[in-house]
């Protein structure tokens, strides 16, 4: 059979379908849509949903799609078996009240069978068990024989399968699914059908018969229509026609052209190659899986995080690390970037939205590199020493205090520590970690807002247990503290060599430790013999740690004098109520849709991140911008009440993002009467005393971080009359070198884009004219037709698009034209009615250039136009194609 790329057998599927009426339709994102059942897309039949219940509105009723595709049940088996991948494409045809089953089964097997040349006597199918209809299909319609049709229950054949014990699912439907068969040599076929042997067959394609829906008690309802949900994975499908191609049984998907070029790089990255079913090579697929993951999930705008699908992309990376860290690499140096980047260059022709994303794939996956690099060292050593001591015990596994510990002082979550402990085939004792993790949860979760280090580093330090820090909140310094303890800080970076960073907790503190979006304070300690500047403020379980350097003498227990910078503190507290009254502000002009997802306040700016579907409209930000600073001149108070949890929220207090909170809470509230509006929130943080003491509310920036994630940055009080200060001079130098004044800047601005818009309609009638005359050159007489064939640079397509139907109407029967520029080669055909009457047609011509030109195209008989890479001769080109099209039509 003849060979094909990746990329010819998913082009070739998807137009199998476009001839048979399928609308080529775009892949939904890896997160759906107003789905919150998922967390990610996990088949191409998700974003019709509603399509399959009758109830939505596209304008077809065949579909075809290659579907980015995201599933986690599968993690563990990845590498290790041949045909498991978290992230996949799944190649489909779909069907909403249309076609029905013979169609579907017919054109599958005309796909693989006359398309692909694939053997019949290499493939298999299954039903459900009830299905007499499609069995028959197969055996009687098709010719395939009764014992390669095997029947199953609903557990392998009903799709989703979900016994009505189990409750409902939604929309189903029996199903048939094609496997194909690897190793026909060993014989006679399984008795229990394909699906009881793995290392035989391979499914390849599901059928899905999408006619009911499954309710409540479990029972089938019959949905309004009869579907079709089709799904064949394509990197199955690829190893498949690799196979038959080269005359060799691939070993896994990792081993076709799809994953060769990430597979080399990382072959090379590692110096040795690592066959399929080895532990080492169970690694290098895996990291070469997870890195192709974790490329798509970010280019889809989820960020690596700690929640939902972002931690699920960190989970990934992090395993692919510990992966590479197991195979000899070092983890300081970033690798898994550069892997991303080649993801890119391999996908970014069939998904362009990776290309338009590199930039930010390649530094997210860094940071993250850079960040698990920093903690994981002293954690697996950790877990070494741990490790070494259970087995000299005698004992079989890591108990759940020594994972919980890996866990909550050294940032290793538990799947790596099984990771790395594989090699040692020692088992970790999780019911023992989960009680550990129960009993403190509240405590670990409050430990990990900070750097691990910081936290590692300071309870290796400390001689005794410490008390939880007193928080002096209504003043700015505090005369009679005690240093409680002193450690020093590996992570503080001084502009001098003297200059010594330390750790400093105190009995009592004004400090305000970081939380709640806010920084932490900055200022002086003080005691007998030495002044130390914080330069931050953090909380580790309750204590308060002061990030100093010693500017004069060492720190010592004893008695100390603390004072926070009031400069600091009182613009953060202007940033910090405005950013509640920013939430407010948005809720009331977007609606109560408005959640936050993270805020940032510091001295300088606020920060504030919420879920909201679009970018915002310039009225909307004037809007909101108003609603904050008609509160502001309101100078309202701002209070602040201690109060049961419950009693917060009939209140209807708002809970602050990534904040855990006790039985008694703090609520602020900022009221503006004589408009009725109410800021309530749950927050610990630092505040002004009334609104307006905020000064002035200006919105710098709005920008998207992710799917479905907007941000929103702000200056207020002396960082607005900076902001302003600061435009007016740019304003200023603008107007400058327009030589006008900033009062008529407009006006000259408009006046030269006059001028300019006049003088590329001269040049464009230079360049039409220049084009006419080169196109005259290009008129022939050629088979009984008057025909014009030229390659014109310098004119925009859009001027040769109309110049092409000009010498259609009027002047010759066939117009073939190229425009090459930098970027490649643009291309047109228009064909008058002798042409198409001779079997000259314009789509068709497109394509063939389009194969010429190494690019796609389309259009009509009439007309159509395509994009395709530079050539050196592209009138040549042309020539050839021509060339070949008289051959064909005579």
């Amino acid at each position: 059979m003849t060979a094909k790329t990746p990329e010819q057998i998913r082009e070739s599927y998807l137009s199998f379908f476009e001839q048979r009426e399928h609308t080529r339709y775009p892949s939904d994102g890896l997160v759906p849509e107003n789905d919150p059942t998922l967390l990610f897309t996990g088949a191409g039949m998700n974003q019709f949903k509603a399509m399959f219940l009758g109830k939505g509105h596209l304008p077809f009723t065949r579909a075809t799609t290659s579907q980015k595709c995201m599933r986690m049940p599968d993690l563990e088996n990845v590498g290790r078996t041949s045909s498991h991948h978290t992230f996949f494409e799944m190649l489909g045809n779909f069907s909403f009240g249309d076609y029905f089953k013979a169609e579907a089964i017919r054109w599958a097997w005309e796909l693989l069978t006359e398309v692909w040349e694939v053997p019949g006597d290499r493939l298999s199918v299954t039903v459900y068990k009830d299905d007499n209809e499609a069995a028959a299909i197969w055996r009687d319609e098709v010719g395939l024989p009764e014992e390669r049709i095997s029947r199953y229950d609903e557990d392998e054949n009903f799709w989703p399968a979900s016994a009505p014990s189990k409750g409902p699912n939604g929309i189903c439907g029996p199903c048939s699914e094609i496997y194909f068969d690897f190793h026909p040599e060993r014989g006679a076929y399984p008795a229990g059908g394909p699906a009881d042997d793995g290392s035989r067959f391979v499914e390849i394609w599901n059928l899905v018969f999408t006619q009911f829906d499954r309710q409540g008690d479990g029972s089938l309802a019959p949905l309004p229509q009869k579907n079709i949900d089709t799904g064949m994975g394509f990197e199955r499908v690829v190893r498949v026609l690799e196979s038959l191609a080269r005359g060799e049984v691939l070993s896994s998907n990792f081993e076709s052209q799809l994953f060769a070029p990430l597979m080399d790089a990382a072959y090379s990255h590692i110096g040795k190659q690592t066959p399929f079913g080895t532990p080492d090579g169970t690694r290098v697929r895996r990291i070469v899986d997870h890195v192709r993951a974790a490329t798509f999930c970010i280019s889809d705008g989820i960020a690596p995080s700690n929640l939902k699908q972002g931690y699920v992309v960190r989970k990934v990376l992090r395993r692919a690390m510990i992966d590479r860290h197991i195979l000899g690499a070092d983890l300081r140096e970033n690798w898994l970037a550069d892997l991303a980047g080649l993801v890119v260059d391999e996908m970014g022709r069939a998904y362009p939205a990776l290309a338009e994303a590199r930039s930010m794939i390649s530094s997210t996956v860094a940071a993250e590199e850079e960040k698990f690099a920093s903690t994981f060292f002293s954690a697996s050593q950790r877990l070494d020493v741990l490790a070494t001591k259970t087995v000299d015990r005698g004992e079989t596994r890591l108990s759940g205090a020594d994972a919980f510990l890996l866990y909550d002082t050294f940032g290793l979550p538990l799947d790596l520590q099984k990771m790395l402990l594989e090699e040692r085939e020692l088992p970790v004792d999780e019911d023992g970690y989960r009680a550990a993790m129960a009993g403190q949860r509240s405590r670990s979760r409050e430990a990990s807002k900070i750097s691990d280090s910081i936290i590692g580093g300071l309870i290796a330090s400390l001689g005794s247990p410490l008390p939880q820090t007193e928080f002096v909140r209504d003043t700015l310094s505090v005369a009679d503290a005690q240093i409680l303890d002193v450690a020093e800080d590996a992570e503080t970076d001084t502009d001098e060599q003297d200059d010594e960073g330390l750790l400093l907790v105190l009995d009592r503190t004004p400090f305000y430790a970081e939380g709640g979006g806010q920084v932490g304070d900055t200022g002086i300690i003080r005691g007998e013999g030495f002044v130390a500047e914080v330069i931050d403020t953090v909380s580790v379980q309750g204590i308060t740690v002061h990030r100093v350097i010693a500017a004069e003498g060492r720190p010592s227990k004893g008695p100390c004098s603390a004072r926070v910078d009031a400069v600091s503190r009182e613009a953060t507290a202007r940033n910090h109520t405005a950013t509640h009254l920013l939430h407010a502000a948005l809720r009331a002009v977007l609606g109560d849709e408005v959640t936050q997802a993270g805020s940032l306040v510091a001295p300088q700016r606020l920060r504030f991140d919420f879920r909201f579907p679009r970018a915002l409209t310039a009225e909307e930000v004037r809007a909101v911008e108003d609603t904050v600073n008609r509160w502001i001149l309101a100078n309202e108070e701002v209070s602040t009440e201690d109060m049961s949890r419950d009693a917060a929220r009939e209140a209807g207090a708002m809970a602050l993002f990534g904040e855990k909170y006790g039985e008694s809470v703090r609520v602020v509230r900022v009221s503006n009467q004589r408009h009725g509006e109410d800021s309530v929130e749950l927050c610990g943080g630092t505040h002004v005393i009334r609104s307006g003491d905020i000064g002035l509310f200006r919105l710098v920036d709005e920008s998207s971080i992710a799917a479905g994630v907007r941000r929103v940055e702000a200056r207020t009080g002396l960082g607005f009359v900076d902001l302003a200060r600061e435009q007016d001079q740019r304003l200023q130098r603008s107007a400058a070198l327009f030589k006008t004044s900033p009062e008529l800047l407009t006006e000259r601005i408009e006046a030269l884009q006059a001028e300019t818009k006049e003088l590329r309609r001269e040049l464009d009638g230079v360049r039409s004219d220049m084009a006419a005359e080169r196109l005259d050159q290009g008129l022939r007489d050629w088979n009984g037709l008057r025909v014009l064939l030229a390659s014109v640079s310098g004119v925009p397509v859009k001027k040769l698009r109309e110049v092409a139907g000009d010498f259609v109407a009027d002047r010759c029967d066939l117009v073939i034209l190229a425009a090459p520029d930098d970027g490649g080669t643009s291309f047109l055909v228009a064909a008058g009615k002798l042409a198409q009457e001779r079997g000259l047609k314009a789509n068709d011509l497109v394509k063939s250039l389009g194969a010429a030109f190494g690019g796609k195209g389309g259009g009509n008989k009439a007309f159509a136009q395509g994009r395709g890479g530079a050539a050196s001769d592209p009138e040549a080109t042309l020539e050839a194609v021509l060339k070949e099209a008289s051959l064909a039509n005579s």
